[in-house]
């Protein structure tokens, strides 16, 4: 693969790394090791050479990002992320599109950085409408600086051992690559990036603080320990509640209640085949086959925030409404 020079691998890291603290390289397997150390540009330029494959973490340590990634790995994928693409134009979003293994990666690069659940709470209603994963996939970084991660373009995928361009739709309505080779593409995009501000409503409403958080490092949570404060409660409340309408408010579920499992950390290749259903009915509770684990609606919100059953129960009785 043909080296790309030192300033285009400068301008190219300028576009898809916000967070130089720590990166991950992707194994041949598809998975990625975490390496806590800065990311520097020699590594970027191995990477677009191919002589290694990086992923890019979303969130820096103020829990800012200065982009966003629609993520549809599927048959369709690529076709269904064009459509959001021009969905999206037509608001005034520019976006970028690379094509990946198994569908496409649309990215929308920010004006600047921004806390990550404001461009959540403006973009994620979108792949939620698609039934596509978007990243960040958490408002902010778990107790240990991780957070979600993304491959950074250009490199060779080690599973598939390819490498993927962007794309765009040409006169005759045909998606193709912008460029043939990595030298090329990458070029393409450091001309043609357009960032975008998120618009001045959503960051009025996100101003007031979120009562939950949103954070995607769970640890198993159970109420027992809330016997004493009330177990009879906290289970009239998991009833009153349409536990399918709720968990489908956080994870894209199909009409038998299927979808991805939300809880990563128990996925080391990532819920190819989505494991995780939840059940309405008598006995209302979800459960994810590949982790083996099952509860009702109060734990999967203890899950999903990661807070502690006192915590959630507490802002529960102060008002929370899922």
């Amino acid at each position: 693969m043909q080296s790309v020079p030192a300033d285009l691998a400068t301008a190219y890291a300028s576009l898809f790394v916000h967070c130089w603290s720590q990166y991950a390289v992707q194994q041949r397997d598809g998975s990625y090791w975490r390496v806590r150390e800065p990311l520097t540009l020699p590594l970027l330029s191995a990477h677009l050479a191919g002589r290694c494959t990086l992923g890019t973490y979303l969130l820096d340590e103020f829990n800012q990002c200065s982009f966003a990634v629609f993520d549809a790995d599927s048959g369709d994928g690529l076709g269904r992320l064009v459509g959001l693409a021009m969905d999206l134009a037509r608001q005034g979003i520019p976006t970028v599109l690379e094509a990946s293994r198994r569908g496409g990666h649309l990215w929308v690069h920010l004006a600047e950085p921004i806390p990550a659940r404001m461009v959540r709470a403006w973009l994620l209603p979108y792949a939620q409408a698609l039934g596509i994963e978007f990243y960040p996939k958490q408002d902010t970084l778990g107790p240990d600086g991780a957070c979600s991660l993304i491959r950074l373009p250009l490199g060779i995928h080690q599973q598939a051992r390819g490498w993927y361009p962007f794309v765009h739709v040409n006169e005759d309505g045909d998606v193709v690559p912008v460029g043939e080779t990595v030298w090329e593409c990458c070029t393409w995009a450091c001309q043609n990036v357009q960032r975008v501000a998120v618009p001045a409503a959503v960051l009025a409403e996100c101003a007031a603080p979120s009562p939950l958080p949103v954070r995607d490092m769970p640890v198993m949570a159970s109420h027992e320990a809330l016997s004493r404060l009330g177990r009879g409660s906290i289970r009239a409340w998991c009833r009153a509640q349409d536990i399918v309408e709720v968990i489908g408010h956080y994870v894209a579920l199909d009409r038998r209640g299927v979808g991805s499992c939300p809880f990563k950390d128990h996925h080391s290749r990532g819920d190819l085949r989505p494991s995780f259903q939840v059940f309405g009915g008598e006995n209302p509770h979800w459960y994810c086959f590949t982790w083996g684990r099952a509860g009702d609606l109060f734990d999967f919100v203890c899950l999903y925030y990661q807070l502690s059953p006192q915590e959630v129960w507490q802002r529960i009785q102060a008002g929370w409404q899922a």
